[in-house]
C-alpha cells in the first residue's frame, strides 16, 4: 500500500536529517519499516525493536478503543509469542523462522480481528 501523506515536519527533526544528511523520507520509510510484532518478538536483544515499543507506547496511551479490544487481542498476542519463542528456542539461527512463523499468527489474528468488528 502506498500512501501521500502531508505532515509538518518539527524543525528538530530537519535539523537531524540535514546534520547526517538523510531525507525524512527515508527515515520514516525505515521507521515503519522496523513496526512489526513478528520482528520484535525475534530478535529479543535487538536495537530495531525501538520503532515497535514506540507505536506500542502511543497507541496505549489514552486510546480507550485499544483498552476495549485489548481480550481479542490477547490469544494473539500470547500465540505469537509462544511460536516464536518456540522456534528460537532451537538456536538464533531460526530468527528468520520465528520471524515468518510470527507473520503466519498475524495474519490469523487480522483477519479475526476484522470479523469481529464487522459483527
Amino acid at each position: 500500500m502506498n500512501l501521500n501523506l502531508k505532515i509538518t515536519l518539527p524543525e528538530d527533526f530537519k535539523i537531524l536529517c540535514d546534520l547526517f544528511q538523510v531525507t525524512p523520507e527515508e527515515i520514516i520509510n525505515k521507521f515503519i519499516n522496523r513496526v512489526s510484532f513478528p520482528f520484535y518478538y525475534s530478535r529479543p536483544d535487538g536495537n530495531e525493536r525501538w520503532a515497535t515499543l514506540f507505536f506500542l507506547n502511543e497507541i496505549s496511551e489514552g486510546n480507550p478503543s485499544v483498552q476495549a479490544e485489548l481480550p481479542l487481542h490477547e490469544p494473539f498476542m500470547d500465540a505469537l509469542a509462544e511460536v516464536v519463542f518456540k522456534h528460537l528456542d532451537i538456536g538464533n539461527k531460526n530468527v528468520e523462522k520465528a520471524e515468518l512463523a510470527g507473520r503466519m499468527v498475524m495474519k490469523k489474528w487480522h483477519k479475526h480481528i476484522l470479523a469481529e468488528r464487522k459483527k
